[in-house]
């Protein structure tokens, strides 16, 4: 998901020494909104986020990378303590908390990818979720793959037990999220719905940019095809029922990866996106989109004013390193290569398009994405007035799951 901050009604979460789990810094505060939701599945701990949350200076990246290291570094070692003492619940409760507030910690620190905090703090992310994984009372096996110049990385979850045939969902992810942010965005809830879920992260992504340096790259359907290769051989993978999930820009990867794989029995798409070109001009205006196309040495020099903003200037950067550029000309002129035009009708499985209120990914998208697809398509708009507006549904992470999940188990039930 994305830092952009959520329309989803603010609440002041109020403690004896006044508000807590609020930074009064809006970048911060959008991101300290998915702690809360990973408080939902065991991931945080509404204490320790608001006390992390109250020691932060707002506007401050390196304070926000201070204290989320350091309430992650105190809950990673008492996760050991409770491991070497036998307690393996206690344990893996505090692995994937610590898991969690690692990834915050580096989550401003991804405009340089040769950062030595971003590396540290990543590798702690990684080295607490599978700490955590070993734990769990299901199956984790985790996939790397490196095929045809296509690199990605992530796990595969099935529920305890023999290994039925089952559905599985394939969950990539997004534009600043890694696979192990994964498990609580796709794998827990589909694992209480007795399904497989594949967590992948491919160019551009994690660690596959974060330690390979891969950018991220517009054709998904070249990375998920060896990856639904692999996933297919793997036990209790029923390969008739692969539904793809597709969260924040992965709304926009899903559908490419469909377009090149027919393998994929449902499409999941939160929000829908279609063609990144046509949103910037619509944005940017017709004449400097055009000095956007025409390689114009001195726009650079007039977007400067989009940089002055400490924190815009940092989210700007993060995305830069994430295509692999350094001007936002060049950022623009890739994102604009990221497009489902003439490619849509391809998709022909039944698709479910969430609709978020306020969702500022979503502008502009949903209806060309809805009109070019191929197969049947259901549309469902979330709004503020139920609680689960703005991105990827903000807060209401509850009423997402029901939505997609029942779409889903329906859908997989239909004759084909």
């Amino acid at each position: 998901m994305s830092t952009s901050t959520s329309s989803t009604p603010r609440v002041d979460f109020v403690g004896d020494t006044g508000p807590v789990l609020r930074t009064g810094d809006t970048s911060f505060d959008a991101q300290l909104d998915r702690s809360l939701t990973a408080a939902m599945r065991g991931a945080a701990d509404l204490g320790e986020v608001g006390a992390t949350a109250g020691r932060i200076t707002p506007g401050d990246l390196g304070s926000w990378r201070h204290e989320w290291r350091t309430t992650a570094d105190a809950v990673r070692a008492e996760g050991d303590e409770s491991l070497a003492a036998g307690h393996r619940v206690s344990a893996r409760r505090c692995f994937l908390r610590a898991c969690e507030y690692y990834r915050q910690a580096f989550f401003f620190a991804r405009d340089d990818l040769t950062r030595q905090d971003l590396q540290d703090d990543y590798a702690a992310h990684v080295d607490a979720f599978r700490a955590a994984a070993a734990l769990m009372d299901h199956h984790v096996e985790t996939m790397e793959i490196e095929r045809d110049g296509v690199v990605a990385a992530g796990y595969l979850l099935r529920p305890a037990g023999p290994d039925a045939l089952r559905p599985t969902v394939i969950a990539p992810a997004g534009y600043d999220s890694t696979a192990e942010g994964g498990y609580l965005d796709a794998a827990v809830g589909a694992l209480e719905q007795g399904w497989n879920c594949l967590i992948v992260e491919g160019p551009g992504q994690g660690g596959v940019l974060y330690r390979r340096g891969l950018p991220l790259r517009p054709d998904f359907e070249t990375v998920l095809r060896p990856v639904v290769d692999w996933l297919v051989d793997r036990p209790g993978v029923d390969p008739a029922a692969l539904v793809l999930l597709g969260r924040s820009f992965a709304g926009y990867l899903a559908p490419r990866g469909v377009t090149g794989d027919d393998r994929i029995a449902a499409l999941v798409c939160d929000p829908g996106q279609y063609d990144f070109g046509r949103a910037l001009r619509g944005r940017m205006g017709d004449a400097v989109w055009q000095r956007v196309l025409d390689h114009d040495p001195t726009l650079d020099a007039d977007l400067a004013g989009l940089l002055a903003d400490p924190q815009r200037a940092n989210d700007f950067r993060c995305r830069m390193a994430t295509h692999g550029v350094s001007t936002l000309s060049d950022y623009f002129r890739a994102l604009a290569t990221f497009t489902l035009d003439g490619l849509a009708d391809r998709i022909t499985c039944p698709v479910l398009v969430l609709e978020p209120e306020g969702d500022f990914a979503s502008t502009g998208q949903s209806e060309p994405f809805v009109a070019a697809v191929g197969g049947p398509v259901t549309r469902h708009a979330f709004t503020a007035a139920e609680g689960a507006a703005g991105h990827c549904e903000g807060l209401g992470q509850f009423r997402f799951e029901r939505v997609v999940h029942d779409w889903i188990a329906t859908t997989l039930a239909r004759p084909a």
